[in-house]
């Protein structure tokens, strides 16, 4: 659509005052409001991927932008339904985590110039006098503001380098890469280390896993701060390097949940409950049923409960992480009907060699 003009004038309205009128109030437009061209849809999916590719490289407004990613997620679902070879999913991957980077950059930019709202609703901005200028809202831009979000987290763990690892991990297991494999990547990001970049297990879910096991031997991904909430006789932190320990007795596990790590994890956990070391065990990942390594985990436990909703990881200083998936507690062990008993309250529990 053009801009409008201005009645006394006829420049431009958007951010506006003609000299001949007195200043009024007029609306800011941030960058994805501007004006796209016509884009005619290629009829195969190389084509595409390849225009998606080009629009954004040759992108000069958040517009532009927006419009690639779009092309490039039309792709990525023609390669899902087309069963398209992997890499070709990683292409459209590619250029749609690289427009939401840049989108991330252009809504904060538009925000620190007072054309777009701080906060969703909110047209108030301290950069810019409310008499002269009403910025825009993401929500004026169709853009939700956890999706928003979202982005800024991809970009500030690290962007494109955090998508790589994502698809490089799912090629090397030989399936397509997908949103999920990056979205978890992202919270490896938050999730791994010690201090602020470490999330927690919150304290009710701790009780439950108590509750079932009777009380926990070892946790073999941990930290002596987290061990002061989860009360291990033993951990072991990552100087530690619990895949090269032997692990025993009553084990809880909330395994990093970045490649190869959380597959090397779930694979020393049923060996080592296979091999009868470990007597009954808890775990607790992300429900990405679509990946190896929770088939592996599936096809060894003797229940698994899907959490209703999505659990609230937490920060040592109490902030509440946002997963954007949600959550599965794995079980192994011989008391199946306690477990259900237990995390029936928490989700709901399937067993999938029965009881």
């Amino acid at each position: 659509m053009k801009p409008p003009t201005c009645r006394i004038c006829g420049k431009a309205e958007w951010n506006h005052t003609c000299e001949g009128e007195t200043p009024r109030k007029t609306k800011a437009v941030a960058p994805p409001t501007q004006e796209v061209a016509t884009v005619s849809i290629p009829g195969s999916l190389p084509a595409l991927v390849e225009l998606a590719a080009n629009r954004l490289l040759g992108a000069r407004s958040s517009a532009e932008v927006l419009e690639a990613r779009k092309l490039a997620d039309m792709a990525l679902h023609y390669a899902k339904v087309t069963q398209a070879a992997n890499e070709t999913h990683a292409d459209c991957l590619r250029i749609i985590t690289r427009a939401e980077i840049r989108m991330a950059g252009e809504i904060d930019r538009g925000r620190e110039a007072g054309e777009v709202a701080t906060h969703g609703g909110d047209r108030r901005s301290t950069n810019v006098r409310a008499s002269d200028i009403d910025p825009v809202t993401l929500d004026d831009l169709g853009i939700p503001r956890q999706r928003a979000a979202e982005w800024r987290d991809l970009r500030d763990a690290g962007g494109e380098e955090v998508v790589e690892r994502a698809i490089d991990s799912a090629l090397a297991e030989g399936r397509a890469p997908t949103k999920a494999d990056i979205a978890a990547e992202v919270h490896n990001h938050r999730a791994q280390g010690t201090g602020e970049n470490e999330w927690y297990t919150p304290a009710a879910y701790i009780a439950a896993v108590r509750r079932v096991l009777g009380g926990i031997d070892l946790d073999p991904t941990s930290s002596a701060q987290a061990n002061g909430a989860i009360g291990a006789v033993r951990f072991f932190s990552l100087e530690d390097d619990g895949l090269a320990q032997e692990w025993g007795g009553r084990v809880w596990m909330n395994p990093p949940y970045s490649q190869p790590a959380i597959a090397m994890f779930i694979d020393k956990l049923v060996d080592e409950f296979e091999a009868g070391r470990v007597e009954q065990a808890i775990a607790l990942t992300h429900n990405y049923t679509d990946t190896a390594w929770f088939h592996r985990a599936a096809g060894a436990a003797q229940a698994i409960c899907f959490t209703r909703g999505r659990i609230a990881f937490e920060a040592p200083d109490g902030r509440k992480a946002a997963p954007t998936q949600g959550q599965a507690f794995f079980y192994f062990g011989d008391d199946v009907p306690l477990f259900i008993e237990v995390f029936e309250e928490i989700g709901f529990v399937v067993v999938p060699h029965g009881v």
